[in-house]
Parts: structure tokens; C-alpha cells; sequence
């Protein structure tokens, strides 16, 4: 029997349903949707696509987006001062930096020099410690609450369960594990160096495949019953995959997202959330500077690609 299929959609419609009342009302008060800006420096298709879903969902819900697409030879000290213009903007409330990013950049002192108040994405120092040591109920982390979101959806349970990670990357796999923890799981983080990965993956009743690499996770790496959230988004032949092979893995998964349609749109929604968040902890400063003219979405500077 094939797995149960975790849509995103459902989960999607939920999430902009909650916001929806929060939306209209931010706009109705301080004359401006809140509003997103996505930073990216060259163009990957993949970060590229993921873009441009963004822009839909926000237009769609009312918010704001705003593109800015860096050349790809853009080095270090650009994307910073690119960060710092957004961050003393007022017409922007959240802030995306997409990877990848190519090796020129020092993706470490990106992160230090993030935007704390509109780091929406919580990649920030200060963020990351708040989700680590479980303070405050509005540390942001966007891409890894997805997978919270749809196991909550389907009344999928966590807590005593055995968690496997797979991939510890500082935005999904390093955070998903500690929600998971947070959520009572015994978790197990692995990534490009462990060694017999597939001993550990079979040992998961729920496994997350957060690695980057297509269809790595196959139907003998995966315990029969077991739940699978994929976040990989790789382009192979023009077409999106996972880091599941989706089609063998179905077979054996008590249930599975697939990829499209899974963990990415819901992801979207919670960058939403988060960028909601953002713009009404800032909007007492804002007000106090007067009203703005409204602008339902702000686009690109630069060419979108």
C-alpha cells in the first residue's frame, strides 16, 4: 500500500487563513503591507524558482515583495551594504538572504551582521541562540517550522519518537533538530560525513532529508511505517526533485510530501508568518514617524531573472 501523501496545499490554505485578519489590519493602520525583501546574489534555478513562488503567495495574501538580485561576481562587503540599506528601510519588514552563495562570500559574517529585527528567516546569532536554549515563543525559523506545521496538520505525533536529520545546514537541519527536541523527539542530526548514513536512517520513525543531493534517500535507507518529510529542491533534467526517490520510498513510508507540492509552499507561508510578526513588532516605531503611503508590492530594482 502506498504511503499517505502529506500535501502542502491544505496546510497552505490554513496558514493564510489564520493571517489573513493580521494582514488587513496592519495595512489598514500603518498605510503599507507588510513586506518582504529577498536577497540574492547570482542566479541559481532552483533559489531562483523559489523566488519566484514567494512573490505569488505574498501578492496573493496581500503582502509585500521586494526583489534584489545581486550579480553573481557581487562579493562580501555588497551584500552586507545591501543588508544595511534594507535593514533602515522602512518600506521592508523581513529579510530573505537565499542560498546558495557562491564561495567568494563570507557566509559567516553575512550571519553576523544580519538585521536582527528583520531577520525572519532566524539565522541571525542572537536568533539562533533564542531557539537553541528555548526562549521566547517567537524565535523565527521559517524553512524548518514547515515540517512542524505539517506533521501538526495531520496529526502525525513527535514526541517519543526516534527523529532522523539528514543534513545540518545552519538554516534547515541544525533548527529542525532542535524543534524536533523541543517537541519531545530523540533526534539524531547526520550530514556528508557519517559514516553507514543508511544504519541511521533506517533506524527513524520519522525522517528528514535536508541535504541537498537527489533522490540520496532510497527505499532500502527507510524504515517500513515511517514518516518522511522531504525538503530537497534539486533541478535534474529540468525538473524538480527531492533528496527522497519519491516513487520507490511511497512503497514503504507510511507517509511521505512529495516534492513539488510538499514542505516548499508550506515553507513559504511560514516565511510569511514570520515576516507578519516582524512588521508588527516594528510598527510602534513606525507610527511615531508618520503614516505611510501604501504600496501593496514593491518589485525589483534590478532585472528579475
Amino acid at each position: 500500500m502506498s504511503a499517505q501523501l502529506l500535501a502542502g496545499q491544505p496546510v497552505v490554505e490554513k496558514i493564510a487563513a489564520e493571517l489573513a485578519p493580521s494582514i488587513e489590519q496592519f495595512r489598514r493602520a500603518h498605510g503599507i503591507a507588510p513586506t518582504l525583501a529577498v536577497v540574492r546574489v547570482g542566479h541559481p534555478p532552483a533559489a531562483v524558482s523559489y523566488a519566484h513562488s514567494i512573490d505569488r503567495a505574498f501578492t496573493r495574501c496581500g503582502m509585500g515583495f521586494q526583489m534584489e538580485a545581486l550579480p553573481e561576481d557581487a562579493d562580501t562587503v555588497q551584500v552586507i551594504q545591501r543588508l544595511s540599506e534594507l535593514e533602515h528601510a522602512d518600506n521592508v519588514h523581513g529579510i530573505l538572504l537565499q542560498h546558495p552563495l557562491p564561495k567568494t562570500i563570507d557566509a559567516r559574517a553575512l550571519m553576523a551582521m544580519f538585521p536582527i529585527a528583520k531577520d525572519v528567516e532566524g539565522v541571525s546569532p542572537i536568533n539562533v541562540g533564542k531557539l537553541a536554549l528555548d526562549i521566547g515563543d517567537d524565535a523565527p525559523t521559517s524553512t524548518p517550522s514547515a515540517a512542524i506545521e505539517i506533521l501538526d496538520h495531520y496529526a502525525i505525533p513527535v514526541a517519543g519518537k526516534r527523529a532522523v536529520v539528514v543534513g545540518r545546514s545552519n538554516i534547515l537541519g541544525k533548527p529542525m533538530a532542535l524543534l524536533l527536541t523541543r517537541a519531545d523527539a530523540t533526534v539524531v542530526l547526520c550530514h556528508s560525513q557519517t559514516c553507514d548514513l543508511a544504519d541511521w536512517t533506517r533506524q527513524a520513525d520519522l525522517l528528514i532529508a535536508a541535504i541537498g543531493k537527489p533522490k540520496l534517500i532510497t527505499a532500502d535507507m527507510v524504515a517500513r511505517g515511517a514518516v518522511v518529510i522531504d525538503f530537497g529542491v534539486n533541478v535534474v533534467n529540468d525538473q524538480f526533485v527531492g533528496d527522497v526517490d519519491f516513487d520507490a520510498v511511497k512503497e514503504i513510508a507510511a507517509a511521505i510530501t512529495p516534492v513539488p507540492g510538499g514542505a516548499g509552499p508550506v515553507t513559504t507561508m511560514t516565511l510569511m508568518r514570520n515576516t507578519v510578526r516582524a512588521a508588527e513588532r516594528q510598527a510602534k516605531p513606525m507610527s511615531m514617524k508618520g503614516k505611510i503611503r501604501w504600496l501593496p508590492t514593491w518589485k525589483s530594482r534590478s532585472k528579475r531573472k
